[in-house]
């Protein structure tokens, strides 16, 4: 197995953050967040994580921040955004600067719950993800709203590569294998960014599982009161509401939870898009029957048998029996007992407040919507505007070329003339004017200068040759032939 260093695209896989609590339930410094960190085997960024590797890398979690950038998506509203870096050039050189923000941590290793989960994906696979406890620090304003806001929000892991932390090889299909890694960061993701590992999503208060975890402890106290009444109905001759071959000690919404996943799991099959899809999706629980819908053969309803050992669910899908929805008159007179829950007024509620959380998306949608007419409408207009001035600018700049080059030429005329007199018999200045459009200004005057410059200093040098010895103006009384002795010396005369 050769061993390589693994390419920098492929240091960040998404993970998941999943507000569980607040801290003992009192200490509102903090929220507690369930991260679904990384899946094992393949995922989109081309590399593979067995599990002996992630194993090895668990007590590298400890104490890793929970970071984020934060700034306005593109529908304007503040949200975390990507892994955020700069270059920036200092005495250390031309680097990459991380401009994340530490929003939380990653608790020691003994305090942080790493643990293995099954999760059945979007596209039919069951996969198994380490999940990882952590805080939130609640001072930071902006991070708290966005989760309060959004409730899920996709996440990226981030490892450590200083040279020698992440090692791996590159099978035939360029897929790469981790030998070692080791955590640095968990990344969250705002909604203009999708995760690399599939379903690394966060299941908040708003989902199912989390309206659950919400009455969780209603729900056990109420249906057991609930339960305890109606049996002592039926000593009385009521009608038994509970299957008899049922024995189980989770609650209902437990039971229908992993009932609901069990069918999903099934069976997988394509849909008109070509995505893998389950083939069956749970309805209902009526008596010993689960009643799901079978998106193969058109949705219609089907029944399958089914018994529990204790917490555990055995469904019979090779006895299914196509159901049909009949309307049946309601029998009134029959109040729910005294302290008895009432699951119909939860679900009313549960639904009043899912179209709440709707409606404020599509108002949401709408004001995006309506700010991408108004940009494309200015855009019309602003491509029109630019379609009738370009033809006048192009004009207007061929004009002004036109002009300046015009000038400049008079600039270069205007050098040669001044030498024209003295020069024009010089065959140098004549061949100097054929270079009028390669050089500037300066360089005529330049070199025009230097062409009268030798032509004068050849006319002194003729006048100098010519000139008779001079008579010096200051003699004293000692004359000699042909010399006058003065304080400079012996100086030739004539007389």
């Amino acid at each position: 197995m050769v061993e390589s260093k693994i390419k920098k695209s492929v240091l960040s896989f998404p993970i998941m953050f999943q507000k569980t609590e607040e801290i003992e339930g009192t200490d509102c410094r903090f929220t507690k967040v369930k991260i679904w960190l990384m899946h094992l085997g393949s995922n989109f960024n081309g590399s593979v994580f067995e599990k002996s590797v992630v194993d090895d890398a668990l007590p590298t979690l400890g104490y890793i921040p929970i970071v984020a950038f934060i700034e306005n998506n593109r529908i304007g509203e503040k949200d975390c955004s990507d892994h955020r870096y700069i270059i920036i050039k200092d005495d250390k050189g031309i680097r990459r600067k991380y401009k994340g923000v530490a929003y939380g941590v990653i608790t020691s290793a003994v305090d942080n719950n790493a643990h293995y989960e099954e999760r059945l994906c979007d596209d039919g696979e069951t996969r198994t993800f380490l999940v990882v406890d952590g805080l939130l620090w609640n001072m930071f304003e902006d991070s708290s709203e966005i989760m309060n806001r959004d409730l899920i929000k996709n996440q990226s892991m981030e490892l450590w590569d200083d040279g020698d932390s992440i090692k791996g090889y590159e099978d035939e299909n360029n897929i790469f294998h981790f030998t070692k890694f080791s955590f640095r960061a968990a990344c969250i993701l705002g909604k203009d960014y999708e995760p690399a590992m599939i379903n690394s999503t966060v299941e908040v208060q708003f989902t199912v599982s989390d309206f659950i975890k919400d009455v969780q402890s209603e729900l056990n106290d109420k249906f057991t009161i609930f339960t305890k009444l109606v049996n002592q109905k039926n000593n009385q001759g009521g009608i038994e509401v509970m299957p008899k071959n049922t024995n189980f000690s989770q609650t209902v919404m437990e039971q229908f939870n992993d009932i609901s996943t069990m069918v999903k799991q099934h069976e997988v099959i394509k849909d008109r898009w070509d995505d893998n899809v389950p083939r069956y999706y749970l309805k209902d629980i009526q008596d010993n029957e689960v009643i799901v819908v079978d998106r193969k053969n058109n949705y219609q309803f089907y029944g399958f048998p089914f018994t529990m050992d204790g917490d555990k669910a055995n469904i019979d899908f090779s006895c299914g029996v196509r159901k049909k929805t009949q309307y049946v008159n309601y029998k009134d007179g029959t109040d729910i007992p005294e302290g008895g829950f009432d699951f119909g007024k939860h679900i009313l509620d549960i639904e009043e407040t899912a179209f709440t959380k709707v409606n404020e998306a599509n108002n949401k949608l709408a004001a995006a919507e309506e700010a991408k007419s108004n940009a494309e409408t200015n855009y019309t207009n602003i491509k029109a505007d630019y379609d009738e001035i370009k033809p006048k600018y192009d004009e207007f700049v061929l004009a002004e070329q036109a002009r300046l080059n015009a000038e400049l030429d008079a600039q270069k005329d205007a050098e040669f003339a001044k030498y024209e007199v003295a020069l024009a018999d010089v065959a140098e200045f004549t061949t100097l004017k054929t270079r009028k459009a390669d050089m500037t200004v300066k360089e005529i005057e330049g070199e025009c200068a230097v062409l009268y410059a030798r032509k004068n200093l050849a006319k002194t040098n003729v006048i100098n040759h010519s000139t008779k010895p001079l008579t010096a103006g200051v003699m004293d009384d000692k004359e000699t032939e042909g010399y006058v002795s003065t304080i400079y010396g012996n100086i030739p005369i004539t007389r």
